[in-house]
């Protein structure tokens, strides 16, 4: 060790100390282990040469020879107090290391603090002895019985789950084992980190399946609104998965479906995996958990409750949300959601307010997908509010004049498509598809899904479609038969723009078109 090395930078507390052991805090590879315990034993074997040069005794203690202070053998404690800038400690707490590189159960020497040598005597045998205490203090606090340095948790944070901790904790921990943790890079450069979770696996081959977030792979998105279908995936980027017990994995990108954001992942691995129990029955203000995995493959577990409610136009319409703190998601999107029995009742999605994909579409599209390798799906090109989630006074004006409290509002229409061409217009209200009724935008994704469940894939091909919808502007209902397109991109829905007359110049307001203020054009 080089001489000119600081000794106060050493000792335990000290910033290089607690830069060291943050360093220990880490992922530990388990390749270090046995170089850990090969040091271990030689420092030991320093500490107990200089304990019996100091005059210390050697006794046996549980079956092992143990260097024993003359003050112990005496009083049975001692305390060492040197200068304001040494180390005190008491005898009676002993700490033990545990070596079994030869299979031994011996208890190996508890650690003794040793005198602090001067600064400037940095080559003496004392201050040897010294930096190895201090190397194996920072070694012990890396143990994993004495990290402290853990992520936030809700289950130790938030004094409102008191009545819920034992039996979340115990749920949590079981259902841990079929989490990951997953990373993407292209070329050597990393890209991107989420959570995921097994949903398959053969146990003769020892491969299985595990479902994550197609964000993994995602390498441009230029538009906050994902209906107009500008995101951009590699699918040849290498993807890392992190299991439990730090373990790492490369994983092969199977499939990815762009509108609802999911990959598909294949990995072989040697040790045993536990699948997820699913359940489709998610209610209103029902308590839930995401769980996920962060950098260092630690658990991170947030509480939420379910939450009905519209989404925005910049939302897709296969999400529900959850109510709690905004925090974020930066790990954990593709990890399971799940309920206080453990099962899993969603996938953590990808808007920027809390939500979860239902387990019900999850299933659906875990199901197409083995079926026909690919996830095949309508596309509407229309955009909706779900009456039933609005406001009740809006309710309210919306049955005395329409005499209807249920049903899907357009709010938008795809410029060109098959909606807009059969004439459905924004504020009509669909009310019936295939003479079932719709109430949320969720219930259309599972009944868009388990028609092509049931049709078969006819991927690329026409699908048509019963509708009933009422028209506002005349206060009729009509039934429309709807041609749409079936196709696994995102769906495409952007209203659409007039062309300008020849020489015009567009220019952007101050302020939104609805709002344009006297005497401002939009066009010039």
């Amino acid at each position: 060790m080089p001489s000119t090395e600081s000794l106060e930078s050493l000792a335990p507390g000290s910033k290089r100390s607690r830069s060291t052991t943050a360093g220990t805090l880490g992922v530990t590879p388990r390749s270090r282990a046995r170089a850990r315990q090969q040091e271990c034993q030689s420092a030991r074997t320093r500490l107990d040469g200089a304990g019996e040069a100091d005059g210390c005794k050697k006794m046996k203690l549980g079956g092992s020879s143990q260097r024993v202070s003359p003050e112990r053998s005496k009083k049975g404690k001692s305390i060492l107090e040197h200068s304001q800038d040494s180390l005190s400690w008491v005898d009676d707490d002993y700490e033990y290391d545990y070596d079994d590189d030869d299979g031994s159960s011996a208890v190996s020497s508890p650690i003794r603090v040793p005198y602090k040598p001067e600064e400037h005597n940095c080559d003496s045998e004392l201050a040897k002895i010294y930096r190895e205490f201090c190397q194996k203090i920072n070694r012990q606090h890396g143990l994993p019985t004495l990290l402290d340095d853990q992520p936030p948790n809700c289950l130790v944070d938030d004094p409102t789950l008191l009545h819920i901790r034992e039996p979340a904790r115990k749920m949590v921990l079981r259902v841990a084992q079929f989490v990951v943790g997953i990373s993407s890079s292209i070329d050597g450069k990393p890209l991107a980190r989420s959570s995921g979770f097994w949903i398959d696996f053969d146990n003769e081959s020892r491969t299985g399946t595990v479902v994550t977030t197609a964000l993994l792979i995602r390498t441009k998105h230029p538009s906050q609104d994902p209906w107009f279908c500008k995101d951009r995936y590699a699918c040849d980027a290498k993807v890392n998965v992190d299991l439990r017990g730090y373990t790492t994995v490369e994983g092969d990108l199977l499939y990815y479906q762009k509108h609802y954001n999911l990959a598909f992942l294949r990995i072989r691995v040697d040790q045993s995996v536990q699948l997820p129990s699913y359940s489709d029955n998610v209610k209103c203000a029902q308590d839930i958990f995401e769980l996920g995995r962060d950098e260092r493959c630690e658990l991170l577990i947030n509480h939420g409750r379910v939450e009905y409610s519209n989404p925005t136009k910049y939302e897709r319409h296969h999400h529900m949300y959850i109510q709690g703190p905004q925090r974020d998601r930066m790990f954990d999107k593709g990890g399971p959601v799940i309920d206080l029995d453990g099962k899993v009742v969603g996938m953590i999605g990808s808007c920027s307010r809390g939500s979860f994909i239902p387990s019900s579409i999850l299933l659906k599209c875990f199901h197409l997908w083995r079926n026909f390798w690919h996830i095949p799906r309508p596309h509407l090109g229309l955009k909706f509010n779900a009456i039933s989630l609005l406001n009740p006074a809006h309710v309210e004006q919306i049955l005395v004049v329409c005499g209807i409290d249920e049903g899907l509002i357009v709010r938008e229409v795809s410029g060109d498509s098959p909606a807009e061409k059969c004439g459905i217009r924004i504020g009509d209200v669909i009310e019936c598809l295939n003479g079932k009724s719709i109430s949320t935008t969720v219930e259309l994704e599972n009944m868009l899904l388990s028609i092509i469940e049931k049709s078969g894939d006819g991927l690329n091909s026409d699908l048509y479609l019963k509708i009933q919808v009422y028209c506002t502007r005349r206060n009729v209902r009509r039934v429309k038969v709807l041609t749409v397109n079936v196709s696994e991109d995102g769906e495409y829905c952007v209203p659409y723009c007039m062309p300008l007359p020849a020489g015009c110049v567009v220019t952007r307001p101050s302020t939104p078109p609805h709002r344009v203020s006297p005497g401002q054009n939009s066009v010039t």
